[in-house]
C-alpha cells in the first residue's frame, strides 16, 4: 500500500489556443481537467466566451502520489448532446519536480494538446508549483569551515577576504 503524499500540486490554469473539434474551431463551453491519477482530479469552470482561445486563470490543488511520474490535463468541451474531449497532454512530473529550483518555484509551462488519435490540437498554458510541507522542506546543511577559525582571521587582515572556489562537475551525471 502507498504511503500517504507529501507533496500537492498548485496548478493554475490559464488559457488554451487554436482548440478545434473534428477540424473546426470550438465556439465556447470549455473547460480542463487535470488528473494526478486515477483517484485525484479537479476542473476549471467552463469557459463560455472564450471561444477557440478560452482563458481560466483558476488555481487548483490536487496532491500528487508518490507513483505518479506524470499528471494528465485534459481539454474538454460541452456541446448540446454530451462532453467531448478536445485534447489531452500528459506533463511529466519530472518538468516540475526534481530539478535545482526551489520546491515552492512556480513553473509556467504550455503544452500541446492531442487528440485521442494522436493528432495535434491546441495548446495549454499552465503554471505549477510543488508544495511541500515546511517540516519535510529540504535545506542544504551549512558548509563546515574550510580553514581553522584563526587562519580566516588572518587571511581576511592580509588580503582584505578570501574568495573560495570549489569545482563541481556541470551537465555530468
Amino acid at each position: 500500500m502507498e504511503k500517504t503524499s507529501l507533496v500537492s500540486l498548485e496548478i493554475n490554469v490559464i488559457s488554451a489556443q487554436d482548440l478545434r473539434l473534428h477540424h473546426r474551431s470550438i465556439k465556447k463551453n470549455a473547460f480542463v481537467v487535470v488528473r494526478t491519477d486515477s483517484q485525484n482530479s479537479c476542473s476549471t469552470s467552463v469557459d463560455t466566451r472564450g471561444g477557440s482561445c478560452p482563458s481560466w486563470n483558476e488555481k487548483l490543488s490536487l496532491p500528487l502520489p508518490n507513483s505518479a511520474k506524470f499528471i494528465t490535463v485534459e481539454v474538454q468541451c460541452k456541446t448540446h448532446s454530451r462532453i467531448r474531449t478536445v485534447g489531452t497532454a500528459n506533463i511529466p512530473v519530472s518538468d516540475f519536480i526534481g530539478d535545482y529550483t526551489p520546491s515552492f518555484y512556480q513553473h509556467f509551462l504550455s503544452y500541446r494538446l492531442r487528440e485521442p488519435d494522436g493528432e495535434r490540437n491546441g495548446i495549454v498554458n499552465l503554471s505549477i508549483r510543488a508544495v511541500v510541507p515546511q517540516q519535510y522542506n529540504l535545506r542544504p546543511s551549512p558548509m563546515p569551515p574550510l580553514f581553522g577559525a584563526g587562519l580566516l582571521e588572518a587571511a581576511e587582515k592580509r588580503s582584505g577576504g578570501i574568495a573560495i572556489g570549489i569545482p563541481v562537475a556541470y551537465g555530468r551525471v
